[in-house]
Parts: C-alpha cells; structure tokens; sequence
C-alpha cells in the first residue's frame, strides 16, 4: 500500500494519540484530586496484578515440580526447525550445528538467508547445509522484496516445504542464538501428542546478567583498565532486569496466561501443530502477518481465538539459552519494536473474538498495557510536581503511596529471584549486580516508559519498519550460560543418567 493511501490512518492514528492526551491533561487540570485517586486505583491495580502474574508459579505447587511435564517415549512426529537470520555471522555456524545434532529422528533445520543483503550468513548456511545434506535446508529470503522481517521469512520457509513435498507434522521457530537442550525436540513431540495442543511454548532465558568488559572497546590512556572495567559496569546495570524479565515471564506469567486461554507467544522455542498452521491459513490467508511486528503475538490470540490449546512447559534444565541486547540502546529499540507489535494486535481488534469476557479483559491488560507505560512515561515529570507542590487531604496521599510500596516489594522479590537465578544456573550473582538491581529499578522502568511513547508514536505516525536486534554470541562463549550437566531434574534423564551438553 502506498504512502498516499496510508496517509487517512496515520491522520485517524495521530488523532487518536492527541484526542487522548488532551482529555487525561483536561481532567488531570479541572479535577486534579479526583484524578489523583483515580490514578492511584489503576496503578495500584497494575501494582497487584503484576505481582500476581508474578508469583502464580509460587501459588500452584504442582507447577514447582519438573516431573510433571512425564517421561517421553520414541518421538513419533517428523518436524521442522526454522531459523530466520539476517546478519547473523557471529553465531550462525555455532547455531546451526547445535541445531543438526539434536536428539529427534526425523526432522528438518531450515536456515531463512537474504543471499543478496547477507552475502556472508548465507554462505556459512549453505556451508552447513553441505556438511548436514540430510539435516539442513536452506531457504533464501524473497527477492521480491526488500522489507527485511521475520513473518516474511517464516511464510517464504513454510511455502518452501509444501513446495518440495517435505513431510512434517509441527514446525518449531528458533533464533539465530538460541541454544536448544538436545533432547528438546523429544520434550515437544511427547507434549504434542500427550496433550493434543496445537501449540507448544518452551521456556527461553536469557543469560549474561553480568558486565562483561570484553564487549567494551578498549580504552586508550592512563587507567585504561579502569575505565574499561568502570564503562562495563555502568553498561550493564540493566541487564540483570531484563534476565529476570524472561524468568518470570516463561516459567510463572505464561502459565497463568495459558490457563486463561490468551497467549501472547514468545518469539522462539514454539512449535506449531500442522493442523493448527492450516487452520489459520483457511481462515486468515496467511500463516504469520508480514505487517505485525509481533507476529508471535497476534499468532497467539488467534490461537485462542480458533480455541488451539496451548501447552506451556518450563524445566529450568531445559530452556533456550539466549544473550540480551548488546547494549541499552539496543535493548530500547527492541522493547519499541515489541510494544508496537502488541499495540497493533490491540488495534486489530481480534481478541473481541475471544469466547469469553474474562478472555477479553485480560486481553485488554495484555495488549494495552503499553499505554499505561507510555502514560506514565508522558506524566511522570508532572506526577514529580505535584508531590513537591500540591496538598492533596490524607487519605488521597496514602493511597497514592501503595502502588509505591508494592513497587518495592516487587524489587525485593527480584532480588531474591536473581540470587535463585543464580542457583539454578551456575551463575553467582555479585553485590554490583545486586545494586544494580535495586538502584536500576526506577531508571529501567523509565526506559520501558520511554519505549512506550515512542512505540506509540510510530504507531501512531504509520512507521512500521523492523529493528532487528544484534547477536554478538556472548551466552556461547561463557562457561557458566551452558551447563556441563543436565541432571535429573530433567524429565528425560533418569537419576542414573546424566547427559552432557555439546561443546
């Protein structure tokens, strides 16, 4: 569509934005007392719920235990792995291989390359493919385009398979990173056929919540060592945050959100039944949305929407391994590209086609949640000003002080969580990443709020472009990021067994 005729939306959008901003700054200024505790009600709510999503792995006991997933048989069911990479280099041959030796029979690993943007990836996939015939596949890019993103890939593969005749009965997506365990596979051909799901979603972690100076350019004059060592600690400081993101998000909020039946998926380590991925296309024409930013989430609600279950597991042995963005730039450009994902699923108005009201709600919650960021992002200088100058009678200021209570409570359940990080994978958390933590708190969840508006922004102003996230491959290389030893936690390895990961 051209420019020309997006021009109505991106003014309908824009409108809606300013529309928006007016009425709240309208009422915050004619009511401002009544507004004060009305917005001390929602972020208190937000305050609950999030907790809630939180610790509901820690409600439900039975969730605690990794032997509740079974023991998988020979696997039955013949797949396909895909892997979109675009400028992927430094970990593509490590992916790849990884990929090629795990433990399945029967399956595929379709590296997704842009021959004539990624010269370099393509080689090393095709190089890989020479060496693993009769394991990797590797399918170029279109050539028909030049919009570089991820859905136009996965439908390029997938068109690909029915194409050359490829038999499969589930089609699972990874990233150019990712580390999969090497009995993962088994895990999800057991749960597909266990459950009857038409989605499987697997944990995904990532890892190098330290400073690492290796990643720093070096520094030239006197105490270049110190000042290498100070600029990767101070680089650092939300890293631990974002690692604690993802471990609370896979292994407690996902579980409560399957329960409810409305899933945003997680971009990686899913696998899709092929009843399911024909079912969306009867329905949809499409398999994944080349215009969403987020086609992890809008594939998600539709599955909720045609009622696929979803089945979600989480062994702490068993995750992906991935690394953060390479830098805190990096890391605002994704969290954009995400909240802008979520908020044109929000706008595509899909889940009012969820079965139930509670569904919809929730849905709201999920979805939206990206305007409440932004909201605070917009009124936090004011909200700053009204502490410091206006008297508000004493019960309005304290109930403006729970949601800043819960605020701290929920960084102490963090700390205690990266220190369980820590346990879990053979990683010791030191004081400066502790204090990180805490002092990095408010500061992280105002870069999440500065996300916010500027996702909000480039919705609003028709900007639909993908930023894609670099892999420097840091979680390969540290020793502590790839256990030696998956022990008996394991549902696959019996106490006797040990299985070690490949090097």
């Amino acid at each position: 569509m051209s420019g020309r005729e997006n021009r109505p939306r991106r003014l309908l959008r824009s409108m809606f934005v300013l529309i928006g901003l007016a009425a709240v700054t309208a009422a915050a200024v004619r009511w401002l007392d009544g507004f004060l505790v009305a917005i001390s009600v929602f972020m208190l709510t937000v305050a609950v719920t999030t907790l809630a999503f939180q610790l509901y792995k820690w409600w439900r006991p039975e969730y605690n235990d990794p032997l509740r997933y079974g023991h998988p048989d020979e696997p039955q069911l013949p797949g396909v792995v895909l892997v979109p990479m675009r400028h992927e280099e430094a970990v593509v041959e490590e992916t790849l291989r990884r990929l090629a030796g795990l433990n399945h029979p029967e399956y595929w690993v379709v590296p997704i390359v842009d021959h004539r943007d990624d010269p370099v990836t393509a080689d090393i996939a095709h190089a890989i493919a020479r060496e693993f015939p009769s394991r990797v596949l590797v399918c170029s890019y279109p050539e028909s385009t030049d919009v570089h993103n991820k859905p136009i890939g996965l439908n390029a593969a997938v068109q690909l398979l029915q194409e050359m005749g490829i038999v499969y009965e589930w089609i699972g997506i990874a990233d150019a990173e990712d580390l999969f365990h090497p009995d993962l596979l088994r895990w999800v051909d057991y749960r597909f056929r266990l459950t009857g799901a038409g989605i499987v979603q697997c944990g995904v972690q990532l890892m190098n919540f330290a400073a690492d100076s290796t990643h720093v350019p070096p520094r030239t004059g006197h105490f270049r060592r110190v000042r290498r060592w100070f600029a990767a600690q101070t680089s650092a400081w939300w890293r631990a945050a974002n690692v604690l993101e993802y471990y609370k998000w896979f292994q407690s909020r996902l579980k409560l959100q399957a329960a409810a039946q409305v899933m945003p998926l997680g971009g990686n380590t899913v696998f899709f039944r092929r009843e399911f991925l024909d079912a969306l296309r009867q329905r949809y024409g499409m398999w994944w949305d080349e215009e969403c930013l987020t086609e992890d989430c809008k594939i998600g609600i539709l599955a909720s929407v045609l009622k696929f279950k979803v089945d979600v597991v989480y062994v702490d042995q068993m995750v992906t391994r991935e690394e953060t963005p390479a830098s805190l730039r990096a890391f605002l450009k994704q969290r954009v590209r995400w909240m802008q994902g979520f908020i044109h699923v929000f706008f595509e108005f899909d889940w009012l086609r969820l079965p139930t009201g509670a569904q919809r709600v929730l849905a709201v919650y999920v979805l939206g949640f990206q305007f409440f960021q932004a909201f605070t992002g917009v009124f936090a200088p004011i909200a700053l000003i009204l502490a410091l100058t206006h008297k508000s009678p004493i019960a309005i200021a304290l109930l403006a002080t729970l949601p800043l209570a819960l605020s701290v409570l929920s960084v102490v359940l963090d700390v205690v969580l990266l220190r369980q990080f820590g346990q879990v994978f053979g990683q010791r958390p030191k004081l400066r990443d502790y204090l990180g933590l805490v002092l990095g708190a408010y500061p992280y969840q105002l870069v999440l709020s500065l996300a916010a508006v500027w996702a909000v922004t480039r919705y609003a102003l028709g900007r639909n472009t993908w930023v894609k996230t670099h892999h420097a491959g840091s979680h390969l290389t540290s020793p502590a990021a790839v256990p030696r030893q998956a022990r008996e936690t394991s549902p696959f390895i019996g106490k006797a067994r040990v299985r070690t990961w490949p090097r």
